[in-house]
C-alpha cells in the first residue's frame, strides 16, 4: 500500500467536518454551541459525548476518548492513521495522491489491515461471480429473482455468489498475492482435517457481506440454495481479529441514516428479512443474524435511537425469540415494542406482499409495548385453574420489569400489569422488589468474580514474568525519571504545572501577546508559544512528561513552518473583506444620513466596527491554525493531548479585574502566561527545597563540609522562592492534575 502525500492529507483534513463524521456513527442532538450524543466507546445511558463544530473535535467526558475527525475514525474503526485518512477521502470524494511505501513500511502494516484487504478482495470476487459468470446468472441470480430481490437491493447490500466448483476463491486469492494464513483467519478458507488442504468455506452459496458502520467488510454470511436438510442453511464467518459477531448487526450500515431520521430501529431475524423490508421502502431495519441480542449490539442501536420494534414470526418459535434480550434492552433504557405478523408470514414474505405504506401502517397499528406483549403471550399459555403456572408467568414478567431503572416507567408497567392480571399493585411491587434486590446482588457477585479473575491473571502474569524483564522495566523507569530537570524531582508534582503551559500553547500558541527582546537586542512581536519557549529555555528546562514534550516539539515545527506565509495570505483576504465591508457601510450611511455631522459620526463608528472585525479575524486565524495542526498530527500523543486540552468539561472561569470588569481568559494572556511560567518555577523550587532538606536531615553528623554546602544551596533556593512569591502574590492557584 502506498502512502498519501502531504498535500492530499491537508485537503482531507480541511474537508473533514467533525459533526458529519461522528453523525455517521452517533445520533447527535444540538446542545448550545455543541452537539451531544451517547459515547460510542463505552456503555452509557446519559449522553456525555460532546462534539465541537467550531474546533472540529469531539470528546467523551466520561471515558476521555475523542479528538479530530481522523482520531475519531482511528479509535472507532480501529484503523491506522493512513487508513483513517483514506476513509475520510472516500467520504468527501477526494482523489488520493500516493507514494510507494518502502519494504520496511510494508512490513509494518497491521494484521487487521491485511485481513480487511482480504475481505475487500473476496467481496469484489463474489460480486463478480454473481453478475458476470454463467453460474452466477443461471443459478444464484435466478434464485435471488425467485426470492423477489431487485437489482437495486442486490447492489445496495453487495450480494454475491461463491461458485461451487473446486476452490475457485482460493485460486484467485493466491493469484492476487494473498497469504493462506490470512484467508484462514478471515474464515474464507477452511483447512481439511483429512489431508490438511484448503477449501472454500462458502462454495455454492449466496453471499451476504457484513459491514461495519463505516462500510468496511468484516465478515460474510453464506446461504445454501439446496433443500437438503443435512446441509447447514447458513454458514457465517468465524470470530477473528476484525469480526466479532456480538458487535455486528446486519444492515446497520445501510439503515443508520433512516434509523436516525425516523428515530426508530426495527429488528428482524434474517438477511432476506432486512433486504425485503428495505426493498419495500422501510429502511430503518437491521437483523441480529439469528442470534439473541447482545449488550454490544444494543449499545450500537442506542447511539442512533431509544426506540426499538422487534418483528418476528407469529408462530411459537418467533414469539419466544422476541422475548430474548428483553432485559438487556430495558436495562439500556430503550423503549421496546414488539410486532407479531399475521399467521404464515415472516418479515420477508410480508414485505414482499405489501407496499411500504401498508407495511408502515401495519407496524403503527399493531406494535405492542414489550411488557404488555409478554403479559398477553405468557398468560395465554397458562392452563385455566393452574395457580403455579400463573405465578411462574407473572414472575417472568416481573423479572423483566426489574431491569427498568426509571421509577416512573417502572410504576407504569406495574399499573399496566395490575390491570391486565387483576392483581393488586402492592402485591406485584413486593415481589418486584425481591427481583430488583436479586438483580443488584447478582451484579455485585459478578463484579467480585471479575475482580478475582483479574487479580489471579495479574498474579499469573507476575509469576510468568522473567527476572530480566522486571529489571528492564526498572531500568526504563529510571531512564524516564532521568529526563526530569535538575535533581531527582517529582514528575507527578510538576506535571499539572507543565500541563497548564501546554494548555496555553495548544489553545493560543500563535496569538500575539506582547513585544519581546531577542538576544541580539531586536524587538519582535512574541506569541504565546515564543514566551513559553523562551521561559523554559532560560531555565534549561525540558518537559518531564513526554507527551507534553511531543506537543511542544510539534508546535515548534508549526511556528517555524508555513504559518507566517499562510498568515500573510490570510491577512490579504481579511484586508479585502474589511475594505469591502467598509465601502458597503459607507454607502448605507451616506444614503440614510440626516446631516454631514451625522454621517461623520456614523462613519467613525463603522470604522471602529471594522477594526474590531479585523482584529478578531486575525486572532481567530492564529488560534485555529495551531489547533487544527495539532489535533490532526500524525503523532498519536500530540493528537491525544491537544484534543483533551481543547475540549474540557470545566474551562477556566472568567477573570474579575478591578472595578468588577469581567475579562475572558484570552484577554488576560499577557498576565496568565508569564504567571504560569513562574508557577512552574515555584513548583521546581519547592521540590528542590524538599529534596535538599531531606538530604540534610539524613546526612551524617560528622560531614560538616557537605552540610554547610547544602545549607548554602538551601539559602539560595529560599531566596529565589521569596522572589517568586512576590511575583505571584500570596495566593498561587494550583491547576488540577488531569493525566
Amino acid at each position: 500500500m502506498a502512502r498519501i502525500d502531504q498535500e492530499t492529507v491537508q485537503r482531507i483534513l480541511d474537508a473533514a467536518d467533525i459533526v458529519e463524521v461522528v453523525s455517521d456513527f452517533v445520533k447527535l442532538r444540538r446542545s448550545g454551541a455543541n452537539y451531544k450524543g451517547l459515547c460510542p466507546f463505552h456503555n452509557e445511558r446519559t449522553p456525555s459525548f460532546s462534539v465541537n463544530k467550531a474546533r472540529n473535535i469531539c470528546k467523551c467526558f466520561s471515558c476521555g476518548k475523542g479528538g479530530s475527525p481522523v482520531n475519531f475514525i482511528m479509535e472507532h474503526e480501529q484503523m491506522s492513521y493512513q487508513e483513517a485518512l483514506r476513509y475520510l477521502a472516500r467520504k468527501y470524494n477526494i482523489e488520493i495522491k500516493e507514494r510507494e511505501l518502502s519494504d520496511q513500511e510494508r512490513e509494518q502494516q497491521s494484521r487487521r489491515e491485511a485481513l480487511l484487504a482480504v475481505n475487500a478482495f473476496a467481496l469484489e470476487h463474489f460480486e463478480h461471480n454473481l453478475s458476470d459468470t454463467a453460474d452466477g446468472q443461471n443459478i444464484a441470480m435466478a434464485y435471488l429473482r425467485h426470492r423477489g430481490m431487485s437489482d437495486a437491493m442486490i447492489k445496495r447490500f453487495h450480494l454475491g455468489y461463491s461458485i461451487d466448483k473446486g476452490n475457485e476463491l482460493l485460486q484467485a486469492a493466491r493469484a492476487a498475492g494473498f497469504a493462506d494464513e490470512n484467508l484462514i483467519a478471515t474464515g474464507l478458507e477452511v483447512r481439511s482435517e483429512r489431508d490438511g488442504s484448503l477449501y472454500d468455506r462458502y462454495r455454492g452459496r449466496i453471499i451476504f457481506p457484513i459491514h461495519t458502520l463505516s462500510g468496511r467488510v468484516v465478515g460474510f454470511g453464506g446461504r445454501t440454495m439446496r433443500s437438503d436438510k443435512n446441509i447447514a442453511k447458513y454458514v457465517n464467518s468465524p470470530e477473528s481479529d476484525i469480526y466479532h459477531k456480538k458487535n455486528e448487526l446486519y444492515g446497520l450500515y445501510q439503515a443508520r441514516a433512516a434509523i436516525g431520521r425516523r428515530d426508530k430501529c426495527i429488528m428482524v431475524e434474517g438477511y432476506f428479512d432486512v433486504i425485503s423490508m428495505h426493498q419495500a421502502g422501510v429502511e430503518n431495519v437491521v437483523a441480529s443474524s439469528g442470534t439473541s441480542l447482545t449488550e454490544e449490539q444494543i449499545r450500537v442501536i442506542h447511539r442512533f435511537t431509544e426506540n426499538v420494534t422487534l418483528i418476528y414470526d407469529a408462530d411459537a418459535a418467533g414469539i419466544h425469540a422476541s422475548l430474548r434480550g428483553i432485559n438487556l434492552l430495558l436495562a439500556e433504557k430503550m423503549n421496546v415494542r414488539v410486532l407479531a405478523l399475521p399467521a404464515g408470514d415472516d418479515p420477508d414474505s410480508f414485505a414482499q406482499n405489501h407496499s411500504a405504506s401498508e407495511v408502515e401502517r401495519y407496524i403503527a397499528e399493531n406494535e405492542t409495548d414489550i411488557i404488555a406483549f409478554m403479559t398477553d403471550k405468557l398468560m395465554a399459555d397458562v392452563p385455566a385453574g393452574d395457580p403455579s403456572a400463573k405465578a411462574k408467568a407473572i414472575n417472568e414478567i416481573l423479572k423483566s420489569i426489574a431491569w427498568v431503572d426509571e421509577p416512573v416507567k417502572r410504576q407504569e408497567y406495574i399499573s399496566q400489569c395490575s390491570r391486565m392480571l387483576d392483581i393488586p399493585e402492592d402485591v406485584l411491587i413486593r415481589q418486584l422488589n425481591i427481583f430488583i434486590a436479586r438483580r443488584y446482588e447478582d451484579a455485585e457477585k459478578e463484579a467480585r468474580r471479575e475482580q478475582a479473575r483479574q487479580s489471579i491473571a495479574g498474579i499469573t502474569d507476575k509469576k510468568d514474568k522473567p527476572e530480566n524483564e522486571s529489571a528492564a522495566s526498572e531500568s526504563e523507569t529510571a531512564e524516564e525519571s532521568s529526563d526530569a530537570p535538575l535533581l531527582d524531582l517529582n514528575n507527578n508534582t510538576l506535571k499539572p504545572f507543565e500541563e497548564m503551559l501546554v494548555r496555553y500553547v495548544v489553545r493560543y500558541g500563535l496569538m500575539y501577546v506582547f513585544d519581546m527582546s531577542t538576544p541580539d537586542g531586536e524587538i519582535v512581536p512574541a506569541t504565546v508559544y515564543d514566551i513559553i519557549c523562551n521561559g523554559l529555555a532560560a531555565d534549561s528546562y525540558t518537559m518531564s512528561y513526554k507527551p507534553f514534550a511531543a506537543v511542544l516539539d510539534a508546535f515548534d515545527k508549526i511556528r517555524h513552518g508555513d504559518w507566517e506565509n499562510d498568515r500573510k495570505a490570510k491577512l490579504k483576504e481579511i484586508e479585502a473583506d474589511c475594505a469591502r465591508k467598509m465601502e458597503e457601510m459607507r454607502e448605507e450611511i451616506r444614503r440614510n444620513g440626516s446631516s454631514l455631522q451625522d454621517i461623520e459620526k456614523k462613519e467613525k463608528l463603522a470604522q471602529r466596527d471594522i477594526e474590531k472585525f479585523r482584529k478578531e479575524s486575525i486572532e481567530e486565524f492564529d488560534m485555529l491554525y495551531g489547533q487544527n495542526k495539532l489535533i490532526n498530527s500524525a503523532d498519536n500523543d500530540v493528537r491525544t493531548v491537544a484534543s483533551s486540552l481543547l475540549i474540557e468539561r470545566y474551562t477556566l472561569s472568567r477573570i474579575y479585574t478591578k472595578g468588577a470588569h469581567i475579562e475572558s481568559e484570552q484577554d488576560q494572556l499577557t498576565t496568565l502566561v508569564p504567571r504560569a511560567i513562574d508557577e512552574l518555577r515555584s513548583a521546581i523550587v519547592t521540590e528542590m527545597i524538599k529534596k535538599l532538606t531531606s538530604k540534610l536531615i539524613n546526612l551524617n553528623s560528622d560531614n560538616e563540609a557537605e552540610a554547610a554546602e547544602i545549607m548554602e544551596q538551601l539559602a539560595c533556593w529560599k531566596e529565589y522562592q521569596k522572589q517568586l512569591g512576590k511575583l505571584l502574590g500570596e495566593r498561587i492557584i494550583l491547576p488540577k492534575q488531569r493525566f
